[in-house]
């Protein structure tokens, strides 16, 4: 690795480690050849800390990425037609073995035309400043001494227009002063600095940054008060269940309470101070502008301020600030944390800069700018979310998911883009389900949760823990169960009992739960209880399963009638014998089957499969699929029914 690229990783990945420089996945970085031939810089879409020497950065050549510069037919072109254009010329600039797909970062030119290394930042204390009425004078106050002063860069549309700004006024500056600026303060954006060395323009950050420190009032510490969980819970269902009454869009809802959020909350202006309006592309990008403030989290409270927004043109929020409560937000885990870090971070900016003369937030024209900005819209679907499946970001849960059909059931489910619960009272083999999901998709969510399901107290609490991870619950899938094989005149009843107590009680323990949940969040649902062909069609020396397995479906079938008003489906599925990996067809129960027909164990799976229709084993994915259809928006008019999934073994008359 050269040192021009190794010096560019090192000064990317040291800054964007730190959460007070870097906006959510923000900032940018660039490093000259010693030669001034190219340029290397980071990627659009990447995060500073993620850059490594296999991705997240581009080389291009220097004469390339000038002459675009100084092209001025370039200025007669609609915005939208030359963000196009531009991003075109760049990737014809490229001078390396990088992916075709991986664009240089937006801000190319203006890094083009500084000194060799090149740091973009969005620091919360420097945003206090550009956001702030008087924060131009008093940077000016602030830096009176430096031999080199700051440059300010008036607010300009990002692209193009900043880069031919910056090129004028740094060549006004070396007018002045002989040399390139070193450090810029852009006015509602952030600070570029330009040094000679990494070493030189790491630095400069940490003066900039203790040197506006120095102004800034004290910020008092808010006291953080202890919430009850139940009542978080409630406000996330409220919230979630608005935003899909409004978009259509399933989300998780995940709560944050720190000193920053608590000292917001205790402002007596804190709900003025957020419907001043969005501060910055960053904030606008990817949280849809500044949290909404609610005083209370009713649904109806919540959906009148919904409406008063949407009807004002605005996209709807990815946060919500509740008084007492704290910071609510939205989106999917792997986008909650960036929010997260800018809503509290602009609490923060909105807080200080109300004490420098006032907040200035983006205009009317400068927000719709960004939000046509094409350049924009490619890095918003970088880090947004592409569709995987027909159950993209719905929560779901399955129950005995350690082993067998549960384990078969919950990668399916997570295949089809579900955020899957891993439910079981073995949290070991729940881990390896999990690790399982994770290794096929790295990009899933799926976690353990320890569960009893005849345990009332241990059911409530495993839903409570999984509202605290994402906020709701979608799909519910009763897939735990045991089968002892006895005959009749055999059959101790402590067996039974603890078949009537896995196959029903922790059926119906669990659809309670999740049918009171799916009230609260409004958003309908999908619950699915895994039977069997024994259910339709009863088999010898099974009484225990015969029984509970006919029993869950006329459950389902009741639970049906009841929450149909709230468009909650409940469907059941019977497998037939699925042999894979299950935990019912263990040694001991084939040889119980081998004696009952007479043939050797070994014989038993393909005695099973010679007895379907299509004379071909059934597998777990196979059963998956007739989940997945069932808890998908395919399914929408179905409910009470019972699928049978048994290659044609059982014939339901």
């Amino acid at each position: 690795m050269n040192k021009t690229l190794k010096d560019l990783i090192s000064i990317s990945n040291v800054t964007g480690m730190d959460s007070t420089l870097v906006q959510g996945g923000g900032g940018n970085t660039s490093a000259k050849t010693a030669d001034g031939k190219y340029m290397y810089i980071k990627t659009s879409g990447t995060t500073l800390k993620e850059m490594t020497t296999d991705k997240g950065w581009r080389r291009l050549r220097m004469d390339s990425v000038l002459s675009i510069l100084k092209d001025n037919s370039l200025n007669q072109m609609a915005p939208d037609l030359r963000e196009n254009e531009m991003a075109r010329r760049l990737l014809l600039s490229c001078d390396d073995n990088m992916p075709s797909h991986s664009r240089p970062s937006i801000e190319t030119y203006l890094h083009a035309i500084l000194d060799q290394y090149v740091i973009h930042l969005h620091p919360q204390v420097v945003s206090v400043y550009v956001n702030a009425r008087n924060g131009k004078s008093q940077l000016e106050k602030l830096f009176k001494n430096e031999k080199l002063p700051p440059l300010w860069v008036p607010y300009t549309d990002s692209g193009f227009l900043l880069a031919r700004k910056i090129y004028r006024m740094a060549a006004d500056y070396r007018k002045t002063f002989g040399r390139d600026p070193a450090i810029l303060f852009l006015d509602k954006h952030g600070l570029l600095v330009s040094a000679a060395t990494a070493d030189n323009g790491l630095s400069l950050v940490r003066k900039v940054i203790r040197i506006c420190k120095t102004k800034l009032p004290s910020q008092k510490t808010g006291k953080i008060k202890t919430v009850d969980q139940g009542e978080i819970n409630a406000a996330k269902l409220a919230i979630r269940g608005v935003i899909f009454a409004a978009t259509g869009q399933y989300t998780t809802v995940g709560h944050s309470m720190n000193n920053t959020i608590a000292t917001f909350l205790d402002r007596k202006d804190a709900a003025k101070l957020l419907a001043a309006g969005p501060l910055s592309a960053v904030e606008m990008i990817y949280a849809n502008g500044p949290a909404m403030w609610l005083d209370r989290y009713d649904h109806d409270t919540i959906v009148n301020k919904f409406k008063k927004q949407l009807a004002e043109g605005c996209k709807p929020p990815a946060a919500f600030v509740i008084k007492k409560l704290g910071l609510f937000v939205v989106g999917n885990p792997r986008t909650t944390g960036t929010i997260e870090n800018i809503v509290i971070g602009s609490m923060f900016v909105r807080s200080n800069a109300i004490r420098l003369g006032g907040l200035r937030t983006l205009t009317k024209r400068q927000q719709d700018f960004i939000n046509k900005w094409e350049a924009q819209s490619y890095q918003q679907q970088l880090t947004g979310d592409t569709p995987a499946g027909d159950l993209e970001n719905r929560v779901a849960i399955v129950t005995g998911a350690g082993s067998g059909l549960g384990r078969s059931i919950a990668v399916g489910l997570s295949r089809a883009g579900a955020m899957v619960g891993v439910f079981d009272i073995d949290t070991k083999t729940a881990d390896q389900t999990v690790s399982i999901i994770k290794k096929e998709l790295p990009n899933s969510c799926a976690i353990t949760v320890y569960c009893n399901v005849t345990d009332e107290t241990c059911v409530d609490d495993a839903f409570d823990a999984l509202l605290s991870k994402w906020g709701g619950v979608d799909v519910l899938v009763n897939a735990a169960g045991v089968a002892p094989a006895y005959p009749l005149a055999d059959l101790p009843v402590d067996k039974w009992r603890f078949a009537l107590e896995v196959n029903l009680t922790g059926y119906f323990l669990m659809a309670r739960a999740a049918a009171r949940i799916m009230i609260r969040q409004k958003m309908g649902g999908s619950i699915i209880n895994i039977s069997s062909k024994t259910g339709i069609e009863a088999s010898k020396d099974n009484t225990p399963y015969n029984a509970t397995k006919a029993a869950e479906l006329h459950m389902a079938r009741g639970w049906a009638i009841e929450l149909g008003q709230h468009n909650i489906r409940v469907n059941s599925v019977c497998p037939g014998n699925v042999f894979e990996g299950s935990q019912i067809w263990n040694p001991q129960y084939i040889k119980t089957c081998a004696r009952k027909y007479g043939i050797n164990p070994d014989e038993v799976i393909p005695y099973y499969v010679n007895k379907t229709m299509l004379k071909r084993e059934i597998k777990g994915q196979d059963i998956a699929d007739a989940v997945v259809f069932l808890a998908s928006d395919k399914a929408r008019m179905i409910t009470a029914q019972t699928l049978v999934a048994d290659a044609g073994q059982a014939i339901v008359r």
